[in-house]
């Protein structure tokens, strides 16, 4: 398949975590043959930068030196090999409005960015692209876990997952209780939405073995593993309680437009809540 994503942008907004960010951004575009880009924005007040980086004659104005920072994230990309020419862009502005400027609605284009609970709160609120936040240094993944919605973009997913990382296992997982049943829906103007709260829906026995079934016969194709979680503490702890126990290190999740199991709300707690590294699929 051709690979979704033709660009790899990294988003930095710290330079001293640098370093984790660019090894896997570099080792991805090289992997894929991707082009490489590298944002550094600077956002005040969320990021406070070293004096170093500063101008030297307007340290106490916080004036960012641009020269200093481009050497410095230039001379770790020259120690790690590019393939491709990378471009760097220091820029001293909202971190949100550079994604959605660079992105054009364009969603071909993966972000690569450390872990900050504001900032990944309106990254993945308010903008339409893939992001891979990363919380953890680890050089390379030896599990991935996905948990999956049973549905025709579930197999985009998996397919597109399995690409990006060709030699990583995949596991799957699936609530059953978080499946919307289209009779509990109403059609208003065309436009399809959920009339109760995944927390209210009952599923009857006999659906809850039908969804089992579909996940069995989704690990027979894929030939994968996985797990159909059964009723226990609630919805959202119980799955917390799996990822967390999970030895998967790279969570792999997508938003449904019809917000249900896999809600950009219940992405955001999850990603807050577990302490993996995420990859979040808009594709």
């Amino acid at each position: 398949m051709n690979h979704i994503f033709k660009r790899v942008v990294v988003i930095l907004n710290e330079i001293e975590k640098i370093d984790n960010l660019l090894e896997k951004a570099v080792a991805f575009s090289n992997q894929h043959q991707t082009t490489l880009e590298v944002l550094f924005v600077h956002e005040e007040p969320l990021f406070k930068l070293p004096d170093y980086f500063l101008s030297d004659e307007k340290i106490s104005k916080e004036t960012i030196d641009k020269k200093k920072i481009k050497k410095s994230i230039q001379e770790k990309l020259n120690s790690l090999n590019p393939h491709k020419s990378v471009s760097i862009l220091i820029l001293v502005d909202d971190t949100l409005d550079q994604v959605l400027e660079y992105g054009k609605e364009n969603k071909d284009i993966l972000f690569i960015t450390a872990y900050h609970e504001e900032l990944n709160n309106k990254l993945l609120h308010k903008s339409p692209y893939s992001f891979w936040i990363v919380k953890n240094e680890i050089k390379s993944y030896r599990k991935i876990l996905l948990p999956i919605d049973l549905n025709a973009k579930s197999v985009e997913v998996i397919k597109a997952t399995e690409h990006i990382f060709p030699t990583v296992p995949l596991e799957m997982v699936h609530d059953y209780r978080f499946t919307l049943d289209m009779t509990l829906i109403e059609d208003d103007h065309l436009r399809i939405t959920p009339i109760v709260s995944s927390i209210d829906i009952e599923i009857s026995q006999e659906r809850k073995e039908r969804q089992r079934e579909r996940f069995e016969t989704y690990k027979r194709d894929f030939n994968l593993t996985g797990d159909f979680l059964e009723e226990n503490e609630g919805l959202e702890e119980d799955l917390v309680e799996y990822i967390n126990q999970s030895q998967a290190e790279l969570i792999v999740m997508y938003p449904e437009e019809i917000e249900l199991f896999l809600s950009s709300n219940l992405i955001i707690k999850l990603l807050h809540r577990v302490p993996k590294d995420f990859l979040v699929l808009n594709i």
